[in-house]
């Protein structure tokens, strides 16, 4: 039987989703739990593989399990397990039997992001791990004029590493929506598309900042759209903001209510 569930972890405690050797990814940490807790290696797929430092609450793995257990047959006891097994940075909060033709990440038709910008004069320790800190004064307008460019499909070469574009690689995606709202002391930008090219978001919000600092206009964003050169964009900025919080499926979706970020809540 195949097996979807909704994951929520951490990331300043792993080197991304994806294992790796010789590093502590989410990966690895609930591949050993599930063979604690059903004497199979089993292999998750997600929907999306987060980098080092990322955070998700809304995550989508799914495996595959051809034996017999009874805590399957009971995916409430079943989360209780697993969770009981796994470190307190990752839990399963829902799950559900899926079709054989499912996959995490294949069958997925969308997927939102939240960064969190920490926009006030002064740091604060609470938040250091799930927000970057913006001290200067933010134009909330300015930056939702700049993102109106990038919504629609592109090349959103000039978003992520040059080496991407160099060799080659397909660098167009589809944004669907950008949805920036501030409440003190939180900036939080919402993107909502098909998928993202690696630390694409980390670069838009990036260059999306500049904006709200007046040091660009949405003119400039889409001559940095139109060029496809990255360093004409703004800087990576650091992975502590980014949160993975949805997938979409036409089977599978996450009760809205165990998403504590969600664009679906999103009101302007």
């Amino acid at each position: 039987m195949k097996f979807a569930f909704t994951i929520q972890y951490s990331g300043h405690s792993f080197y991304g989703f994806q294992r790796q050797k010789d590093f502590r990814t989410v990966q690895e940490t609930i591949e050993n739990a599930l063979f604690t807790l059903l004497r199979q290696n089993i292999r998750i797929h997600a929907a999306g593989r987060t980098d080092t430092g990322v955070h998700a609450v809304g995550q989508v793995i799914h495996f595959s399990y051809g034996g017999k257990s009874a805590l399957l047959n009971d995916l409430h006891k079943f989360i209780y397990a697993v969770n009981s097994v796994l470190p307190p940075e990752v839990s399963f909060v829902y799950g559900r039997p899926v079709s054989n033709d499912f996959h995490a990440r294949f069958s997925c038709k969308g997927r939102d992001y939240l960064y969190r910008i920490l926009n006030s004069p002064y740091r604060m320790a609470l938040y250091r791990e799930t927000s970057h800190w913006v001290r200067s004064k933010l134009y909330i307008k300015r930056m939702r004029e700049a993102a109106e460019r990038l919504i629609g499909e592109h090349d959103f070469a000039a978003f992520t590493k040059a080496i991407y574009k160099k060799n080659g690689e397909k660098t167009v995606r589809r944004i669907d929506k950008i949805y920036i709202v501030e409440s003190y002391p939180f900036v939080d930008f919402y993107y909502c598309g098909s998928g993202f090219l690696h630390n694409m978001i980390r670069i838009i919000t990036g260059t999306l900042l500049q904006a709200g600092k007046g040091k660009l206009t949405p003119d400039d964003i889409s001559n940095i759209l139109n060029d496809q050169q990255r360093d004409l964009a703004g800087q990576t900025i650091p992975p502590c903001g980014l949160h993975f919080i949805n997938a979409y499926y036409d089977e599978y979706e996450t009760p809205v209510e165990l998403l504590p970020f969600s664009a679906d809540k999103v009101v302007e």
